[in-house]
């Protein structure tokens, strides 16, 4: 079931500070413009030197003449705003992390065509020269993972990517899975591939269980990098860590040499985080059945295009606005791997994008000043739209970077990648209890959930769930 999104994006902001007179037409302005390249300007002489006037006093980073500089991004960005009622607490004490390039170009991008050499080319960056086997037909051999399985069927050799082709169906959208096992000498592997509209595909590779190989296995990276608590069954950080048995770095260099088999050499490590692997021992999907199993390290790839990464956020962009969810969706791309001191136990690769013509060499860019009032005043007003007695946000962080923005209603295999700021930190929302006390109902400080993201050409907002 899809939760429907309380949609910022859609609303129209008026640029309202008298104090910004002298600035770019002021903060908050029009409509968004849509995802249209033509919609971003060629930023000028000019304007690059009336950004960075008055940037004396901004450490920002790089040079003289640096981004940063031109568009008055401090080294630490701190403010502290709090309602009159007391209702409402922002707190910023970030360091902001600004590409060290002199200008920012628009891209615009495409959906990559999964075909057979590109499926090829998976199959043996994880898995050489070993055979795939049809899972659906595949059992496990007994006299070697000690379970009251019988005899193994016998195993049907097959070649990833027959699922590529379906008679039965339209080209343009192909409905068939893909689900084969692999044999390795150090155990057992799932290879599934899922389809997506537009010929895409997911992948997931994940390393089979001996004690629990007929139970879908869970990997979360959720469990250590939030504050948010939980009862799902965990060790300790710390024993954690000694089950994973390597350190994030050592699991980053793994991650590394997968993205080199798979020659996604514009892809790099951005997040690396503490990870939990579980299962269900019943059908209910409940707290009470979770079952606990093996820890790693999520490391989390993404691309970058002319010196400037991609936000590494963990949103999937899976949601629609209401009208327009019978509409074909496309969520980001991602490039995702979880290692421990045995290797690999899963890998996903879906909605791989390609990078097409460039729209704008140098577009123009809003302050930073800008976007900080852009963000504090939709939180102010965000806040007065809610029923919480009083809601705390703090941010340790902000970034500018890239994203892919699209629209649904026109194409769903084209868009384009834009600068865009985000800011991360943690919300945390309380309710009164009947003595008057405050008491917390809901806390989210997981480092890569953006809790806004804005154009940092136009300044809208962005709501990442839809993806625009």
């Amino acid at each position: 079931m899809r939760r429907m999104p309380l949609i910022l994006c859609s609303m129209i902001w008026m640029l309202i500070s008298a104090s910004c007179a002298g600035k770019k037409d002021s903060l908050i302005v029009r409509e968004n413009p849509g995802p249209g390249a033509d919609s971003y300007r060629e930023a000028s002489e000019a304007d690059g030197a009336k950004a960075g006037s008055g940037g004396g006093d901004n450490a920002g980073s790089g040079g003289a003449d640096s981004l940063a500089e031109r568009l008055q991004v401090p080294a630490l960005y701190e403010k502290s705003i709090q309602s009159e009622d007391g209702t409402f607490q922002l707190t910023c004490n970030a360091e902001t992390v600004v590409p060290d390039v002199p200008q920012i170009p628009i891209y615009q991008v495409g959906r990559r065509q999964v075909d057979q050499t590109w499926i090829d080319s998976i199959t043996d960056a994880f898995f050489g020269k070993h055979p795939v086997y049809d899972g659906n037909a595949y059992i496990p051999d007994p006299r070697i993972y000690g379970n009251d399985m019988e005899n193994p069927m016998e195993k049907k050799e097959i070649h990833p990517g027959e699922c590529l082709v379906n008679p039965f169906e339209p080209a343009e959208y192909i409905p068939s899975n893909f689900y084969g096992i692999i044999e390795m000498e150090d155990g057992i592997f799932s290879y599934m591939m899922t389809p997506t509209y537009g010929s895409g595909r997911n992948i997931q590779i994940l390393r089979k269980k001996a004690e629990a190989l007929n139970e879908v296995l869970y990997w979360d990276s959720g469990y250590y990098a939030s504050e948010e608590t939980t009862t799902y069954p965990r060790p300790s950080k710390e024993e954690a860590e000694r089950i994973a048995g390597i350190t994030p770095e050592e699991a980053q260099e793994t991650a590394k040499e997968y993205l080199k088999k798979l020659e996604l050499d514009d892809f790099a490590p951005r997040y690396t985080a503490l990870s939990v692997c579980y299962y269900y021992t019943d059908g209910s999907l409940s707290l009470e059945t979770a079952r606990f199993i093996d820890t790693g390290y999520l490391v989390s790839c993404t691309r970058e295009v002319a010196g400037i990464p991609v936000t590494e956020e963990a949103k999937d962009g899976n949601w629609f606005e209401p009208g327009l969810d019978d509409l074909p969706g496309w969520e980001y791309e991602k490039v995702q791997f979880f290692i421990n001191q045995e290797g690999l136990q899963e890998a996903r690769i879906s909605n791989l994008y390609r990078i097409e013509e460039q729209q704008a060499a140098n577009v123009e860019l809003l302050s930073f000043p800008e976007i900080a009032d852009i963000f504090e005043q939709v939180k102010r007003m965000d806040s007065e739209n809610t029923d919480a007695s009083h809601i705390d946000i703090r941010i340790d962080r902000i970034q500018l970077g890239y994203m892919r923005i699209y629209n649904p209603g026109v194409d769903n295999t084209s868009g384009i990648l834009v600068p865009v700021w985000d800011f991360f930190g943690s919300f945390e929302r309380y309710e009164s209890t009947e003595n008057g006390e405050y008491g917390s109902t809901w806390k989210r400080a997981e480092p890569n959930e953006s809790l806004m993201t804005i154009n940092a050409c136009d300044g809208t907002v962005i709501d990442r769930q839809l993806g625009y």
